[in-house]
């Protein structure tokens, strides 16, 4: 059938940037803590975009955090017998602490030109309702990542920022997620780099397509060379 027309682009400052902060940046050594410390350091050094993981410990309560594995082979974050974390119990001083959800977005509400893509391993709604309770403010500097079709409309009518469609949790065609972003108005589509060719080739000139997760210079260079207007990345930051 015929392609639907375009939908409006995102507001001008809502244009996909060059370079987004993965996991908060690296934080010296240590890369995806998602810690206030690296959304400092990174933000001193002129980052405004970064990513950030969410999730859930055991009793519902959520925290700024990637994996609770790697949480706590980085960050000494004790498990519980079912793996979850136990960041209430992290030893203090023995490393950056795990942040909870609401310190993020307090530290947003004091940085009011950083911007905050989300990112999760667990249940993307539970994640948006908990972000819906941002100040509106922030949370029209929050762009949430959707890795469903239908989660659009969980995000359309609640002040959050354009939001982005990543791919790694779905397999859709590519002519299908053309005829969405043609109709849809998302900040940018984001991909892996084993997909970036054909990614951009079914979506660059409909919407901005992005690459996860990139650290290697010529890697980067590449991409860009390709028509990707940016990626994820610990270390290639300002």
């Amino acid at each position: 059938g015929r392609l639907p027309a375009p939908a409006p682009a995102p507001r001008a400052w809502d244009a996909a940037p060059a370079r987004i902060a993965h996991g908060g940046g690296a934080l010296g050594a240590l890369r995806t803590t998602n810690t206030v410390e690296a959304l400092e350091r990174n933000y001193g050094r002129g980052v405004r975009w970064f990513e950030v993981d969410f999730l859930p410990d055991s009793r519902g309560a959520w925290w700024v955090v990637h994996d609770w594995a790697q949480a706590s082979a980085v960050l000494g974050v004790p498990l519980d017998s079912d793996g979850r974390g136990l960041p209430g119990e992290q030893r203090s001083g023995s490393a950056p602490s795990v942040p909870r959800l609401e310190q993020v977005l307090d530290w947003f509400g004091r940085h009011p030109d950083a911007r905050l893509v989300t990112d999760t391993k667990g249940d993307n709604g539970l994640l948006l309702r908990q972000l819906r309770a941002a100040s509106p403010g922030v949370r029209a500097r929050i762009h949430p990542q959707l890795y469903r079709l239908e989660e659009l409309g969980w995000v359309t009518s609640d002040g959050f920022g354009a939001p982005i469609f990543t791919t790694y949790r779905s397999a859709y065609p590519w002519w299908v997620l053309r005829r969405f972003v043609q109709r849809t108005p998302l900040l940018a589509v984001t991909v892996s780099r084993a997909e970036a060719d054909e990614a951009c080739a079914a979506l660059c000139g409909h919407i901005p397509v992005l690459a996860h997760t990139v650290n290697d210079p010529a890697d980067a260079a590449g991409l860009a060379r390709a028509g990707l207007t940016g990626i994820y990345t610990d270390d290639l930051l300002p």
